[in-house]
């Protein structure tokens, strides 16, 4: 047997080991890991920064090419985005009652207009007079987010201002109460370190282990160090000893293991040229969980550590049960998500470090509970929707600006915030008007638009379709889903022209639909077309299915064929698994489908982790050999071991599943859980909702209580069949299942 695969083998039964007793994934919570606080006071305003909406989201994006093009070796993006902008206008209508004085911080240039006179230079105040007047400060900036927090005279408030990038169109401006110190601002770093001592450190040839952090490398001898935490950081140490350290990481012990720098997914760290005295090394930011030291003299190493960069985050969706199996897979979903979590969701933190819509989007659904940051979820909004003015030239991917509006509804939903919806309304607008100007006489949208390589991308499960260039019918079910969306917030904004024109379209969209793409024999949408666009596309696969279960359009009598016959007779269906099974799950959820959900959970999701995993990777392949499980795009190590988008089907599965939680989009303030325990005999969850925190305990005998907070609605549907539990007063029931 190869050397490095035995070596393997015997580290991933260590790991597996571990599993006897409760495991903490995430960093931030596990007792064994020191987070490092700042240790300086920082300043803090009543009040925030304020920038021109999806401009936080058009810098940080940027910040994530250029760190990633440092780091990371295959990197590539389709498609344009909402471009950054140096300059913005804020400007609002004053009455002051006496004179008061107007702080505010910036960066680089501001100017202070009072009714359209400039002002002298204040250094960051002015005294206000009594009466009436216009106020515009013109911020300009030369490689960071224009924005301003304003402190005094009662003018701190944002959504009291108006923004603009030319003086024409003015909108709300966007602010998040994270960002509230004057001397950091939006686009500055916002990470917390994490301090990660190995967990395990396997001599290989050579060496020995001196201790918990340390080892003993003889000539030309080598150690494996294992954090647990798949994270980004750095590595330090301490050695002394003579010649070089060559150190080498990755997500696998292959890929830390691997002897050809050309195979992996990161460029190669440089040598550590020792000196005969103590030295500390701190190398180069990397993404890794496995560290490969080897010494082609001799070295003595200690006090290795990774000190891993985290989000900032507030835990607040609480699961917990009576199965340790499933608190596992929950603990290692939050986790997964939270690794992603750098300003966006991201792609893989190893491979691209890089925001990608659906990605970012599918990633809210489970983000949104468990951390309810709004900002990161609106960041991922904003690079969905197409850039002003969208051309076809700007198509990347022709179905991924597709997921913007849907994760907007979430967004909506989740925080109660119609504002955020109104800062992107000119964009909005111009995205649906742009595809129901580019699609063909039925109202479809073709595969063929946008960037060469991809075509639809509606994850990478498509053994059984559809065809990347055609028309696919999953494509039109988004298209018609976004136009209902468009008409919804077109109704919330009382736009009620606006509002009739999108339900049109979607009203012709849906019946060509069906007219086109649903087998009325099989009860299924088929695929839709093959590349020429004409061609007929009959193959059967899960993307159309699961997307009409989400946009309402699914027949409800034809639940039962689809999941007891059409899906567990596609051919790989349960062989390959990829990014997008979150969306699908939500809709297993909705149908009711809660057994045949946490299947697959524990087929796909489970396997993953009882092979030793700590995060949970981008694509699934669980009969594969272990060599085909780590490749990807042709590439030994092309998978990403850690990827935001595969956190949320067992929080899904959690949440909409076991827990049957729901939400009306018709009237906000309303909640439905309908408890599905399975097996389990006890379930105790903390839901965030807008109006606060939604407590359960949930019993499979005995007594059950939710705890409901004030301003909502919460119905209880139990599997007994008895009358529900409404709740309409903040206070705890009690009920029985």
């Amino acid at each position: 047997m190869n050397r490095k695969f035995e070596l393997t083998g015997i580290l991933l039964a260590a790991a597996f080991g571990c599993y006897a007793q409760t495991v903490e994934f995430d960093p931030s919570l596990d007792p064994e890991v020191s987070i490092v606080q700042p240790s300086l006071q920082q300043e803090v305003w009543d009040s925030r920064y304020m920038w021109y909406p999806g401009q936080l989201a058009a810098f940080y994006q940027q910040q994530s090419v250029r760190m990633s093009k440092e780091r990371c070796v295959n990197v590539g993006y389709p498609g344009k985005f909402f471009a950054k902008n140096s300059c913005a206008y804020f400007r609002r209508e004053v009455k002051m009652k006496q004179e008061a004085v107007l702080r505010w911080t910036a960066p680089d240039v501001v100017t202070l207009y009072v009714n359209g006179v400039k002002q002298p230079n204040a250094d960051g105040q002015v005294l206000l007079s009594a009466g009436k007047s216009v106020l515009m400060f013109e911020v300009q900036t030369d490689d960071c987010l224009p924005c301003i927090m304003l402190k005094g005279a009662g003018l701190e408030n944002p959504d009291e201002w108006q923004v603009s990038m030319d003086k024409e169109y003015w909108t709300v401006p966007e602010s998040s109460i994270r960002y509230n110190k004057p001397d950091v601002r939006p686009d500055d770093s916002q990470e917390i370190a994490a301090r990660i001592r190995p967990s395990e450190i396997l001599p290989l040839r050579n060496a020995k282990v001196a201790g918990e952090d340390a080892v003993c490398i003889g000539k030309n001898g080598y150690a494996l160090v294992d954090f647990f935490h798949l994270e980004i950081g750095t590595l330090t140490f301490r050695a002394n000893g003579e010649g070089t350290v060559t150190v080498r990481m990755g997500e696998t012990p292959e890929e830390a293991l691997e002897r050809d720098d050309k195979k992996l997914e990161q460029y190669p760290l440089a040598p550590v040229v020792l000196s005969a005295k103590d030295s500390v090394f701190s190398l180069t930011e990397r993404a890794f969980r496995y560290v490969s030291l080897e010494c082609d003299k001799g070295a003595e190493i200690a006090d290795l550590r990774f000190d891993a960069a985290l989000w900032p985050v507030n835990h607040l969706m609480q699961f917990e049960t009576d199965d340790d199996y499933i608190n596992r897979l929950f603990s290692m979903s939050r986790a997964t998500l939270h690794t992603s979590m750098h300003r966006f969701y991201l792609d893989g933190v190893k491979r691209d470090f890089l925001p990608w819509s659906m990605d970012a989007l599918v990633s809210t659904l489970a983000g949104d509970y468990l951390f309810g940051d709004q900002q990161v979820s609106k960041n991922g909004i904003s690079i969905a929707l197409m850039p002003l003015n969208p051309q076809k030239t700007d198509i990347g991917i022709p179905d991924y600006p597709l997921h913007a509006l849907p994760g907007l509804k979430q967004n909506y939903l989740r925080y109660g915030d119609l504002t955020t919806s109104l800062q992107y309304r000119d964009r909005i607008v111009q995205l649906l008007d742009f595809y129901a100007s580019i699609v063909d006489e039925d109202g479809f949208v073709h595969g063929n638009y946008g960037d060469g390589q991809f075509g639809y991308t509606p994850g990478w499960s498509t053994y059984n379709g559809p065809a990347r260039k055609g028309i696919a019918s999953y494509a039109q079910i988004m298209l018609y889903y976004n136009y209902m969306t468009g008409a919804y917030f077109a109704d919330l904004w009382k736009e009620k022209s606006l509002a009739n024109k999108y339900r049109k379209l979607a009203r012709n969209l849906k019946e060509k639909i069906f007219e086109r793409f649903w087998d009325d024999e099989r009860k299924a949408f088929i695929n839709g077309t093959m590349n020429d666009g004409v061609t007929v596309d009959g193959r059967l696969s899960h993307h159309a299915q699961y997307w009409a279960i989400l946009a309402d359009i699914f027949p409800q009598d034809c639940y039962d064929n689809l999941f007891e016959n059409i899906l567990p007779s596609l051919p790989r269906y349960y062989e390959v698994v990829s990014y997008e099974k979150g969306y699908e799950y939500l809709a297993y959820a909705k149908a009711g489908r809660v057994s045949e959900l946490w299947d697959g959970i524990y087929r796909v999701f489970g396997d993953w982790m009882d092979q030793g995993h700590t995060r949970f990777p981008e694509n699934f392949m669980p009969n594969a050999s272990r060599e085909r499980q780590l490749k990807f795009y042709n590439r030994p190590y092309g998978l990403s071991l850690c990827h935001g988008a595969n956190g949320v089907p067992v929080v899904v599965g959690a949440l909409n599943g076991i827990l049957g939680f729901a939400q009306s989009d018709t009237r906000t303030d309303e909640y439905t859980f309908r408890p599905d325990l399975m097996h389990l005999k006890r379930v105790d969850a903390c839901i965030p909702v807008k109006e606060g925190s939604i407590r359960l305990k949930l019993r499979a005998e005995g007594e059950c209580s939710i705890e409901v907070p004030a301003g909502c609605v919460v119905k209880v549907i139990t599997p007994n069949g008895g009358k529900p539990l409404v709740c309409k007063k903040e206070g705890t029931y009690r009920f029985s299942l």
